[in-house]
């Protein structure tokens, strides 16, 4: 029973393989067929029938009635700067502490867009010195000092690199398995969808199990 699953690229892979490793465990019935991407492009995928479903957040005020969200788990986004950066042995940063600052920028970062909204409502300004598909390599690039990462807090694992919590305002990344909403779905979607609510996501229960209990 094929089951063509889109994950967002910048979730961590050890979360996913867990999944990975549960369904098989499981429900050895099911082929998981795997792709990673940005959440835009998933979701457009999956509105077209390619992905029958899929894990990726998108920051937004407003809801999408086009599918249905079952949420994982949060996470919160975080300056990543070098160990030896000036800011590097604070215990977090104010958006205003990155003004003039030199930016790493993750081509598939969900907030682009949407965090330069905050960003020029406090004035504040930094400059992109390098683009980058991969977290892997815009991780070398702060540990070389290169210039600070936005990113999620539990992709920040590199030598020499420091992840800084970001206040005033906090970016959380709401992070869901989506499925078309109104669609059928096979059986192997279910077999998907209660292996994910199951997991502990970062050592914690899903968001969907928990609001249930």
């Amino acid at each position: 029973m094929p089951l063509k699953v889109g994950i967002m690229s910048t979730i961590a892979p050890d979360e996913i393989i867990e999944l990975i490793a549960a369904v098989r465990a499981h429900h050895p019935g099911v082929e998981l067929h795997l792709c990673d991407a940005d959440a835009v492009s998933l979701r457009k995928r999956l509105l077209e029938g390619e992905l029958e479903a899929a894990i990726y957040a998108l920051p937004s005020d407003v809801p999408d009635e086009e599918v249905h969200s079952l949420p994982l788990f949060q996470e919160q986004m975080v300056m990543a700067v070098h160990l030896t950066h000036r800011l590097a042995n604070q215990r977090m940063v104010r958006v205003k502490d990155m003004s003039n600052e030199s930016y790493i920028h993750r081509n598939n970062c969900e907030f682009a867009g949407y965090a330069d909204a905050i960003l020029a409502e406090q004035g504040v300004t930094v400059s992109p010195v390098y683009w980058s598909d991969r977290d892997d390599w815009t991780l070398a690039m702060i540990a070389a000092g290169l210039g600070f990462g936005f990113m999620p807090e539990h992709t920040v694992k590199h030598p020499g690199v420091v992840p800084l919590p970001i206040t005033e305002p906090e970016f959380w990344r709401d992070v869901n398995l989506v499925t078309v909403r109104g669609r059928r779905h096979s059986p192997a979607v279910g077999a998907l969808v209660r292996e994910a609510t199951q997991k502990k996501w970062f050592g914690e229960r899903a968001k969907a199990l928990s609001a249930a209990e």
